[in-house]
């Protein structure tokens, strides 16, 4: 078996429907950097962390390596660049005892990017249509329920 057809394999194919049915169980690797050892980031942090919108207390906060793990770090003008690969960490998320856990703002204001991840974006019917489909930004976290799904178009035959 190539290599393409072996990555292809690990792949759950989904319709964008049953992509959106499911529900999120809760991981939390989307909402802290040190969850996925830094390879997961946030990308455009306004110079506030979002404070204005959430009773003046910093939404995102940007994390930094230590020798003995993770600490909160103030904000640079660098987290501010559409690029910046912040590491960070969401205050509204909330750790449970068995480690998962849940936003505390989920029925309030949150970034538009914490709704939508990861099959609510705008443009992933627009891209659906266009590219027959679309893989989910998920391999980073083997817990979430969306882990290495193609959302693909209704009537594909690698529907399971």
């Amino acid at each position: 078996m190539s290599e393409r057809d072996r990555l292809a394999a690990a792949y759950q194919y989904v319709t964008l429907d049953a992509a959106r049915a499911m529900e999120c169980n809760g991981c939390g690797d989307c909402c802290d950097s040190r969850r996925t050892d830094g390879h997961w980031t946030w990308g455009f942090l306004p110079t506030d962390q979002f404070a204005d919108r959430c009773d003046g207390r910093p939404l995102i906060i940007p994390l930094e390596r230590v020798d003995d793990g993770w600490r909160d770090r103030a904000a640079t003008e660098q987290d501010a660049h559409n690029l910046s690969a912040t590491r960070f960490r969401c205050s509204a998320f909330a750790v449970t005892g068995d480690g998962r856990g849940s936003c505390t703002r989920h029925d309030q204001w949150r970034p538009s990017v914490c709704g939508e991840y990861p099959a609510w974006g705008a443009d992933l019917a627009t891209e659906l249509a266009e590219f027959g489909e679309v893989r989910l930004q998920t391999d980073a976290f083997p817990r979430c329920t969306w882990y290495r799904m193609t959302v693909v178009r209704d009537g594909d035959v690698r529907v399971s």
